[in-house]
């Protein structure tokens, strides 16, 4: 009877567990978007060298990652203080070595995520959505991508940070 409890503890545990990497990742993908559309609208936009159709590839890509790394501080941030609270070792889990794994984790879903936004936006053909073409100007399809690519790589993040650093 005591193994059931605890077993029924542990997934009541994981439960929560993973709510709140739901709710801190959800968080930190709003900064990720945010910092995305600053940079791919304003600060590196495609129309500063309208010519130069590697620019736009160029600004999309450097947009990502910058959005993502932004992202992945404050995920760490977040993770470490609420998400993964039931590890075998809190310290080595908060270490230099942690953060390492946790960034080669994060390199990885951004090499996904960079790869999968740009195959599927040179393959969907120009969507248009509600009358327009774009939303808050940028297309639709790098958006819609964007979405894709971010619901992929929470399954990735989730399983390579549970089973490489937040062990329990």
């Amino acid at each position: 009877m005591e193994e059931q409890i605890s077993l029924k503890q542990s997934k009541k545990d994981l439960f929560w567990e993973i709510f709140r990497f739901l709710l801190v990742g959800g968080t930190a993908t709003v900064v990720d978007y945010l910092v995305y559309f600053v940079f791919r609208r304003w600060i590196l936009s495609p129309t500063y060298f309208s010519g130069a159709p590697a620019w736009d590839t160029v600004s999309l890509l450097l947009s990502i990652a910058i959005g993502f790394t932004v992202g992945l501080i404050v995920n760490w941030i977040l993770s470490v203080k609420f998400v993964f609270r039931a590890v075998k070792n809190k310290e080595e889990a908060k270490s230099k070595k942690s953060f390492l794994l946790f960034t080669l984790i994060g390199i990885i879903g951004l090499a996904i995520t960079e790869l999968g936004v740009l195959l599927l936006v040179f393959i969907f053909p120009e969507i248009n959505l509600f009358g327009v073409v774009s939303f808050l100007g940028l297309p639709w399809e790098e958006w819609i991508a964007k979405v894709i690519m971010t619901c992929l790589v929470l399954v990735w993040n989730y399983l390579g940070r549970k089973i490489f650093i937040f062990k329990s």
